[in-house]
């Protein structure tokens, strides 16, 4: 009996420590995508308007230096594709938060405000090289950034929430397995829900929990899903829808 008992316990301790193994590496892999989200946050934010401003200054102060910035600015932008490469692939090994959007809205503010300080030094900086800031064109765009600056800062206090109350995955099986394999499990279950089609893919609205699996074609074949309202009320259900959607 002893010996029955020391076997399953340590099945038991085999399986625990696989599972502690797992939810490292899930972790892992979603600290690597925060990661690279915060790489092209600041870069957006700060390093490139940076860089633009001093290429703005740079019309006065060393003109030399205006195409070398010119380069340097669209150079930092275009290294951006490395993370976002990175990032589509853990995309399709663990799920995790949709805060990127969140995070561009947070550097589009960054990037407007340094713009709009930038521009209106620039003018102010002109009144020593006999230039005129008074034209209309200096105002135009003081105003049209100011303008992206408010409706930026709109977008993202209203719909912020609803990003972070999202998670997503991507799957290399097109959108019809993922529909039907959720369709099934749910009529298992006995859920009520409702299946509505639509250009941007399927959408499931579980009202029973208040969850929503929006089911979209990430290409002709690879899919993306997105759990939304992702509340305390249907938390518990969560690991189960995606077990189902993962095929576990």
């Amino acid at each position: 009996m002893g010996v029955e008992q020391s076997v399953e316990l340590g099945k038991l301790g085999k399986n625990e420590s696989k599972a502690e193994v797992v939810h490292e590496l899930v972790d892992s892999e979603r600290s690597r995508i925060e990661r690279n989200e915060d790489l092209i946050q600041i870069t957006l934010a700060a390093v490139v308007p940076g860089v633009l401003a001093m290429m703005l200054f740079s019309f006065f102060l060393l003109p030399t230096l205006l195409p070398v910035l010119f380069v340097v600015a669209i150079a930092a932008a275009a290294l951006m594709i490395a993370p976002a490469l990175r990032m589509h692939r853990l995309h399709f090994r663990t799920w995790c938060v949709d805060s990127l959007t969140p995070k561009l809205m947070t550097a589009m503010v960054g990037m407007i405000y340094i713009s709009v300080v930038s521009v209106f030094a620039f003018s102010m900086l002109s009144l020593y090289e006999g230039f005129s800031p008074e034209q209309p064109i200096t105002f135009a765009t003081i105003g049209m950034l100011l303008i992206m600056l408010i409706g930026v800062m709109g977008y993202s206090s209203r719909y912020k929430e609803g990003y972070l109350s999202t998670e997503k995955r991507f799957f290399p099986y097109p959108p019809e397995a993922v529909e039907e394999r959720l369709a099934i499990r749910l009529e298992r279950e006995g859920r009520r829900h409702r299946r509505n089609r639509g250009p941007k893919g399927t959408l499931f609205e579980i009202d029973e929990i208040g969850l929503h699996v929006h089911v979209r074609p990430l290409n002709q074949r690879h899919s993306e899903v997105l759990l939304r309202n992702i509340s305390d009320k249907n938390r518990e259900h969560l690991a189960k829808i995606k077990a189902c959607i993962e095929g576990v």
